[in-house]
């Protein structure tokens, strides 16, 4: 890596915070943007291109011998990728014909030209670039096409999580529709979002202690606490209504996801949860489709009656379409900000209309429902959504960017004096919710 100094002056770097209402980006040295593209990214690359040739027996097992030259071309091309970003090089148009191809180019195409290269950015759109890059030099080949190349990173947080899930198991079994058991099980689902593989670069984090507890202890983490207005939007409807769920990682908190959609089943709240998963393998840990079977089917095939008997049900939801996957959406995996969803997508703004509620899990998309934008703290959360309300709409976020707001006054600058670095470390959470 070159030195700091001669990239930042060669570069334009300032050496600064993001100033208040502006786009978050590397630009500014003292961002989180910044950090991650000298070092998270570049790390995430060298373990890609790492592991391809690691697991390079396996791979010609599962893909074939011919499969050879496509793993010494990825793996040239993932490691070009990391020099392009340390080198602070240009977002270059796609080819290929994938599906989102042209939405993807016609985006780049409306940059402005000096805002065009990873660091000049907004950070959003840099850093989701990156990801769509890895999957075109992936898609690109002959046998390597469908190869899920953090697969294997999402699979190991799911075993590492099994004493977890099975505290968690059996603590659910009977419980009651109420608020407060609600208010638990939510909880839950937001503090599971702390296990986020994309934040540590892949290194892997087990959730270790009775998961109920730590709700309790992490009360005064939780800087917002909308889940009473979300319990009111599940609790007044019909039962027979619809509620979506946006996914973030794979492992524990998917799990946590389920659990929370089987309360939402069990106890009528709603006939149906849809999951949205993404379309490519995605910041890491994301979930795509082929996890959530995955995971159902470990669980079903677990040695422990707990888990087996919760995978067996899960299963059994999915067949009678309670749990139900949605069709596979590119704009999950797009640069775009929600409040754009409308012009981009009518036919997937329209879908989460007929909701009666949509759950937006974890950091990733909480950026996207703000923009990568430095508000200030005290923005209430309809002004940061710029309008992009198609029902009721709440989000579960551990904190891992920075970025936030509908804080009170004086609370960010609380926070600060006690670590600088708040906003970063996944230890705060919001739940927050805004009204159709």
């Amino acid at each position: 890596m070159a030195s700091d100094t001669d990239f930042d002056s060669k570069n334009g770097i300032v050496d600064g915070p993001t100033p208040p209402h502006t786009e978050l980006a590397a630009l500014y040295k003292q961002s989180f943007a910044y950090y991650t593209f000298r070092v998270r990214l570049p790390s995430t690359l060298a373990t890609i291109a790492d592991s391809l040739v690691k697991d390079k027996d396996v791979l010609l097992a599962t893909y074939g011998a011919a499969a050879q030259a496509d793993i010494e071309q990825t793996t040239k091309e993932v490691r070009q990728l990391r020099e392009d970003i340390l080198a602070n090089g240009p977002l270059l148009p796609f080819k290929g014909n994938e599906a989102d191809t042209e939405v993807w180019n016609a985006f780049l195409e409306k940059l402005p030209k000096e805002k065009r290269t990873y660091f000049s950015a907004c950070w959003l759109y840099a850093e989701c670039y990156m990801y769509r890059k890895i999957s075109s030099i992936f898609r690109a080949t002959a046998h390597l096409s469908a190869h899920d190349y953090f697969s294997q990173q999402k699979q190991t947080a799911t075993k590492l999580s099994v004493d977890a899930m099975l505290a968690v198991a059996k603590a659910t079994r009977h419980n009651e529709r109420n608020s407060d058991t609600f208010r638990q099980l939510i909880k839950l689902n937001l503090w599971g979002n702390r296990c986020d593989l994309s934040i540590t670069s892949g290194k892997q984090v087990k959730p270790t202690g009775n998961a109920f507890d730590q709700v309790t202890d992490l009360e005064e983490k939780l800087l917002i606490d909308g889940t009473a207005e979300v319990w009111k939007a599940l609790d007044g409807g019909s039962g027979e209504g619809i509620v979506d769920i946006i996914f973030d990682n794979a492992g524990y908190e998917l799990y946590t996801d389920l659990i929370l959609a089987e309360y939402i089943i069990d106890k009528g709240l709603a006939a149906k949860v849809r999951f949205n998963s993404k379309a490519i393998p995605w910041f890491i840990s994301d979930v795509m489709e082929h996890d959530f079977h995955w995971t159902l089917q470990f669980l079903t095939d677990h040695p422990e009656p707990a888990l087996s008997e919760v995978g067996k049900k899960w299963q059994r939801l999915t067949t009678e379409g309670k749990f139900e996957l949605s069709p596979l959406e590119h704009f999950w995996t797009s640069p775009y900000e929600f409040y754009r969803m409308p012009e981009v997508n009518k036919p997937l703004y329209d879908r989460l209309k007929e909701a009666q509620l949509v759950i937006f899990k974890g950091d990733l998309n909480y950026r996207k429902l703000l923009g990568d934008f430095s508000w200030d703290s005290t923005e209430s959360f309809e002004t940061c959504l710029r309008g992009f309300c198609p029902s009721n709409l709440c989000t579960l976020r551990t904190i891992k960017a920075d970025l936030i707001c509908g804080l009170g006054a004086g609370v960010a600058e609380q926070l600060f004096a006690k670590d600088k670095e708040w906003m970063l470390t996944g230890e705060y959470g919001v739940i927050q919710f805004a009204s159709k």
